[in-house]
């Protein structure tokens, strides 16, 4: 039903109640990179980064997962320039044993898009261009590839593939099988509800309220279940 919460608010007391922390470290220049987990190098990581649009009313958001426990080690939430933050995002995904970079390629995302191949980043996530929704097959992560012009790199959230990301976000939360430990982004699912529209039903925030974190999130949740599963 229209104003539902996507994520029972049930669930997300539990998860404030027992995993929420206070970052171990805030940094960055702006201070908005919380820090719950140093790098182990004997773990595999991903970042999953959310580029904002630049005009002032959302932010640029990234998560950083531990792939095999799913546990959240560090997120950002912040309004770096586009060049600023794919600068900022190769350091963080090098300081995670060279993690997994995902960036959503909507729009403004291939500015920042741009910087990280121009540094060179050597794990960057590219998919197919004629990615089916069930071909994940197709998605790969691999410099090698970067040449090859039907990958692209990124990932395009689209109206084929939103419903399915936020649907393994809402899996994992409710089944537990993720460690949350930021409480920005469990106040951010607090206001993701399902909005009812004249066409479809929609997951997004509540007026006046961001869902970056949460898109983030979703991503990195569907990116470990599909091109990394596969991948292994």
């Amino acid at each position: 039903t229209s104003g539902q919460s996507v994520v029972d608010p049930k669930i997300l007391t539990w998860y404030r109640d027992t995993m929420a922390e206070s970052p171990v470290e805030e940094a960055g220049i702006d201070r908005n990179l919380w820090i719950f987990r140093q790098p182990d190098y004997s773990k595999q990581y991903i970042v999953v980064a959310d580029v904002a649009r630049g005009d002032g009313t959302d932010y640029s958001a990234c998560q950083v997962f531990e792939v095999d426990d799913m546990e959240q080690v560090a997120e950002y939430k912040g309004q770096l320039g586009t060049t600023d933050y794919g600068n900022f995002l190769v350091e963080l995904a090098t300081k995670y044993n060279d993690a997994l970079l995902v960036v959503e390629n909507n729009n403004i995302g291939w500015a920042t898009i741009q910087t990280i191949i121009d540094r060179q980043y050597k794990n960057l996530f590219y998919q197919s261009k004629d990615l089916q929704v069930v071909d994940v097959e197709h998605n790969i992560s691999n410099k090698y590839r970067a040449q090859d012009k039907s990958m692209v790199p990124g990932f395009s959230t689209t109206a084929k593939t939103r419903p399915l990301v936020v649907a393994k976000m809402e899996e994992y939360t409710r089944e537990k099988l993720v460690k949350l430990h930021s409480n920005r982004l469990i106040d951010e699912l607090f206001v993701f509800i399902y909005k009812t529209g004249l066409i479809h039903t929609k997951a997004e925030a509540m007026e006046g309220y961001n869902d970056d974190l949460v898109m983030s999130f979703s991503i990195a949740l569907w990116i470990r279940d599909t091109a990394l599963r596969i991948q292994k």
